[in-house]
């Protein structure tokens, strides 16, 4: 309830003068004596009308208390708030992405942000109904189809899950506004942060949860088997304003296997490097946990299977004597085997893991056909193809040589390829540029087009590069440290990771092998041979494999693999994500009166209801006066 006059409470000052009236008032009636005996019992009488003496006559002064209080609350215009009503359909959107499990103020974020949901739908009604989606879900981002029966929209917000994975915006705001399609409809977002929201074509209401919040989280984990040691290097950041000492403890199939103790400053990272003998280590899952309570533990632990890395075979097809790519490819780890071929000698992929093709040679189309099969599966690299490249199509626009100077001014920072690398600026004495396939998504640009792109085609990887990169006389690409080097590495890693059973759809972070992210797809590449095929996650669910595609990597921990009921594989998933780890906070003020909230697209939704007031103190006025003037015997 709200009072559109509150300044008509000022009157409640009355009442106690009535009420002073009513004590100071005396009572006194007229009687015939035959005698002045008598006015010695008139004498009591007047002492006990002496102020607050004794209280008589009770009911009168209530009454009177309870009709000013009915008249002042009538001129005080009181209203009732009902739902506020939008016209068009309405888009809730709750963020459930792991930095929603953050706890504050004794209930995660998560908790909070539903709490705010069913607030919202208390308060506002939308006259095309009303969706719930989540930003992340393994199938659908829908949790509830429009509907105006708010019972089916609180539960809805009730039932929706926690999950460990990263929030991915775009997917979910670009599917909201598909559906609400009108400039009438609108999309509410209730998150802990709204940084870097994609644009869309409708206005969107932010409803902030949360609060500030203390983490260290683990941020980098990899674990490698050298010929004669293990070696697990973890990465850890302080995301506090103070430094922090804490333990870090590596554990194998959960067993304590060694410790160490660091301090990080406020706003650091910090390594810490695990090594030893591996025997009896091989096949099993090592873990690191960081021993410290903070607001956010799902950071606080990560896992690895240590398996022995098998050897990366790459078939280079060059007679390029100015490239360093060869030596690019040797420093990437010692289980690399290289084996260079001149074109003329090239005769097919055979059994390399990668193939990289430099310059427009006969091993392009001319090797593959434009839609062949027989590079299906394969990695493959080429470098200035020109025309030759195979699944393009001869009648494309023709590829364009560019002699002039260009420079790199727009690269795909949000790709996993492109973690942690920068070539913005790098300049190209001599390149080529074309119109990409729809398949093909540009890493790095320049003011001509694509320079560096990838794409999937027929289950084959394609990396291609429009200029000689690894040509000093062409750029400083290798040359240009760490971003260059580490980009090839970055590369290598990705089709190192598509010639295992267990693939990941995007780009691998890490050359750990059977290592995930939250939220990541995975491709189960293995013969099914008429087996049923499940995955058991980390809360020991089973799920169904109906495809090749495994998508629910919603939550931390060992995932195993069964075939009818053998267990083949394991891998885990792990969050080690800087983003969600900040637990960066930007909530935006709740709409606290959401009936007059016109800018938000509601009307003015109140029902004033002063009138049953003052129809009470009419009421009110006709007992009194029906019960002091009826007659008395």
């Amino acid at each position: 309830m709200q009072f559109l006059n509150p300044a008509a409470f000022y009157l409640l000052g009355v009442i106690p003068i009535v009420i002073a009236l009513h004590f100071l008032k005396l009572r006194r009636r007229t009687r015939l004596v035959p005698s002045i005996m008598f006015w010695l019992s008139t004498d009591e009488d007047r002492r006990a009308n002496v102020p607050f003496q004794r209280l008589r006559n009770l009911l009168l002064p209530l009454l009177q208390v309870l009709f000013l209080l009915l008249l002042i609350f009538s001129v005080a215009r009181p209203a009732l708030r009902i739902p506020g009503f939008m016209p068009g359909k309405a888009v809730l959107i709750v963020d459930n992405s792991a930095s929603m499990l953050s706890e504050e103020m004794g209930k995660t974020r998560l908790t909070l942000a539903k709490q705010e949901a069913q607030r919202y739908l208390k308060e506002v009604s939308a006259s095309g109904g009303m969706m719930v989606m989540v930003t992340n879900s393994p199938e659908t981002h829908i949790q509830q189809v429009f509907t105006t029966d708010t019972s089916k929209l609180h539960q809805a917000i009730a039932d929706i899950e926690q999950t460990h994975a990263p929030r991915n915006l775009r997917p979910v705001f670009d599917a909201a506004t598909r559906y609400a399609d009108s400039p009438q409809d609108k999309i509410i977002f209730i998150s802990g942060t709204f940084e870097n929201l994609p644009d869309i074509s409708l206005p969107v209401q932010e409803i902030g949860v949360g609060g500030s919040a203390e983490n260290v989280g683990i941020v980098r984990f990899g674990v490698e088997m050298l010929e004669e040691r293990y070696e697990v290097l973890i990465g850890i950041q302080n995301f506090t304003d103070i430094p922090r000492e804490l333990d870090v403890q590596l554990s194998v199939e959960d067993v304590p296997l060694d410790d160490r103790t660091v301090s990080i400053p406020s706003g650091g990272t910090k390594s810490v490097l695990f090594s030893g003998d591996p025997s009896g280590l091989e096949g099993k899952v090592l873990s690191g946990h960081l021993d410290i309570d903070d607001d956010f533990p799902l950071d606080n632990r990560a896992w690895a299977l240590l398996s022995a890395i098998p050897q990366l075979r790459i078939s280079l097809v060059s007679d390029n004597r100015k490239s360093l790519l060869s030596d690019l490819l040797k420093s990437y780890g010692d289980h690399v085997k290289l084996d260079v071929v001149d074109p003329v000698d090239y005769h097919g992929t055979g059994d390399a893991d990668v193939v990289i093709f430099d310059g427009s040679t006969l091993a392009g189309r001319e090797a593959f056909g434009d839609f062949s099969e027989t590079a299906s599966g394969s990695q493959l690299v080429f470098i200035v193809p020109g025309n030759n490249l195979p699944y393009i199509q001869e009648d494309t626009p023709i590829v364009e040589t560019e002699t002039t100077l260009v420079r790199v001014i727009k690269e795909d920072g949000n790709h996993p390829l492109m973690e942690s690398v920068s070539l913005q600026g790098l300049q190209i004495s001599e390149s080529m540029h074309r119109v990409l396939p729809l398949w093909g998504h540009a890493l790095i640009e320049t003011e001509k087009g694509a320079l560096i792109w990838l794409g999937s085609r027929s289950n084959t990887r394609l990396l291609v590069f429009e200029f000689d990169a690894f040509n000093p006389e062409i750029s400083d690409f290798a040359l240009t440290f760490p971003d260059g080097p580490q980009f090839i590495y970055q590369c290598l890693a990705w089709f190192e990771a598509g010639t295992a059973p267990l693939q990941p759809l995007q780009s691998q972070g890490s050359g750990t092998r059977h290592a995930f992210r939250t939220g990541e797809p995975v491709s189960i590449t293995l013969n099914r041979e008429g087996r049923t095929l499940h995955v058991q996650k980390p809360d020991e669910e089973a799920v169904k494999l109906e495809n090749s595609v495994f998508t629910e990597t919603d939550q931390i921990g060992v995932y195993t693999l069964f075939a009818d009921d053998r267990q083949i594989e394991r891998f885990t998933v792990n969050l080690l994500n800087t983003t969600e780890s900040a637990l960066s906070h930007s909530p935006t003020p709740t709409t606290t009166d959401l009936s007059i909230d016109v800018e938000n697209g509601l009307q003015p939704m109140r029902q004033e209801i002063w009138r049953w007031f003052a129809l009470s103190a009419f009421l009110l006025l006709l007992l009194e006066w029906w019960f002091y003037s009826k007659p008395r015997n």
